[in-house]
């Protein structure tokens, strides 16, 4: 992974931590392609601002990191795989909705895509014999990459700083639809 480009989709505040610490311990370049700009990102991390075509065109790995609309349901399919690197490895820990499955099996199996990292599958649950388990080129696992002690605890915390803050009719820090403040 040394040297090797590293496309965000959604270089919010989860793709910013995946982005440092690949930075950091590979010395990854950072691509991202987002609904603005992120100065910080740029700033800190060196990170270019692209177009999805050029994110997965110029990517060695993707990783989606943003919130999942209806919009975007199989955003990565057949056509977007094909456009790819085919040493590229695909990260989708978001949702499984962004990724049509049985054209990323497609992908996998033919050598267009090299491998997949999975903590979501589409639909979800994963049937017990969906193919992709069999691949040695994907891990797959049950939705739990937040599952540490540490990311539950913070995770608790900042759903208890919401509550205080609208039971003080304050602004909540993270609230996950923030269009609600500009009514």
């Amino acid at each position: 992974m040394y040297g090797k480009t590293l496309g965000i989709f959604g270089l919010g505040r989860i793709g910013f931590e995946m982005a440092e610490k690949c930075k950091a311990a590979f010395g990854m370049n950072i691509i991202y392609h987002n609904r603005s700009q992120n100065e910080q990102a740029e700033k800190e991390l060196g990170a270019k601002y692209v177009t999805f075509d050029e994110l997965i065109e110029e990517s060695d790995i993707i990783s989606i990191h943003t919130n999942y609309t209806p919009e975007q349901a199989d955003l990565f399919n057949k056509a977007v795989f094909e456009k790819m690197k085919p040493n590229l490895i695909f990260i989708n820990t978001a949702r499984g909705g962004f990724h049509n499955e049985k054209d990323l099996l497609q992908a996998l199996k033919s050598g267009i895509i090299w491998g997949a990292g999975l903590d979501v599958t589409n639909p979800e649950p994963m049937d017990k014999d969906n193919p992709l388990i069999e691949l040695p080129n994907v891990c797959v696992l049950p939705h739990i990459g937040s599952a540490t002690i540490e990311a539950r605890n913070g995770m608790a915390k900042l759903a208890a700083e919401n509550i205080v803050a609208f039971a003080k009719n304050e602004k909540m820090p993270t609230c996950v639809n923030p269009e609600v403040y500009d009514n």
